[in-house]
C-alpha cells in the first residue's frame, strides 16, 4: 500500500524544483519515473525501519489516522532522496539534511518502542505470514571450544 503518491512529491517540492531535481537531462522537464523510483525508495527505506516492530507495509485502511504522520515521514525521506540523486545539485541545503535525520531518528524510535505510532490501537506486528509458529532454543551447553582436549 502506498503511503504517498509523485503528485504528493511534486505539491511539496512545487513544480520547478520537482523538474529539476527529476529530469535526468536538462534540469527543466519533470520526470514522472524518477518521482516514483523516488517515492518508492523512501517507501522502502519507511518499511524496513519499521518492520523489526510492525508488519510493513502498514495497514492505512485499517489504521487511517497514520495517514498523515505516514505521509510526512515519507515525504520527508523523499525530499532528500530527490536533492541527493539530482546530477544537478552540488550540495543538499542544510534544512533537507536536518528533517531527513529527525525522520530517520523518529522511525528508529517507533521501531524500538521509545516513540509510538499515533494509532487506535496497535497496528500488527511481524510475524510469519503463514502463521506457523516461531521457534526458539536455549544456547549450546557444549561448544567446540569447551570439548577441546575431550
Amino acid at each position: 500500500m502506498a503511503y504517498v503518491s509523485v503528485g504528493d512529491l511534486r505539491a511539496r517540492l512545487g513544480a520547478p524544483l520537482y523538474a529539476r531535481l527529476t529530469d535526468r537531462a536538462g534540469g527543466a522537464s519533470p520526470d514522472d519515473g524518477v518521482g516514483q523510483r523516488i517515492v518508492a525508495e523512501a517507501e522502502a527505506e519507511v518499511d524496513a525501519l519499521l518492520a523489526p516492530r510492525y508488519r510493513t507495509p502498514l495497514d492505512l485502511a485499517a489504521h487511517p489516522e497514520l495517514t498523515g504522520v505516514l505521509r510526512a515521514r515519507v515525504l520527508d525521506l523523499a525530499e532528500y532522496l530527490a536533492w541527493k540523486s539530482s546530477p544537478f545539485v552540488a550540495d543538499l541545503p542544510q534544512r533537507v539534511k536536518e528533517i531527513y535525520a529527525a525522520a530517520r531518528d523518529w522511525l528508529a524510535a517507533v521501531a524500538t518502542g521509545a516513540a509510538a505510532l499515533p494509532a487506535d490501537g496497535p497496528p500488527a506486528s511481524p510475524g510469519r505470514a503463514d502463521g506457523a509458529p516461531r521457534a526458539s532454543s536455549r544456547p549450546r551447553e557444549f561448544t567446540g571450544v569447551e570439548l577441546d582436549g575431550l
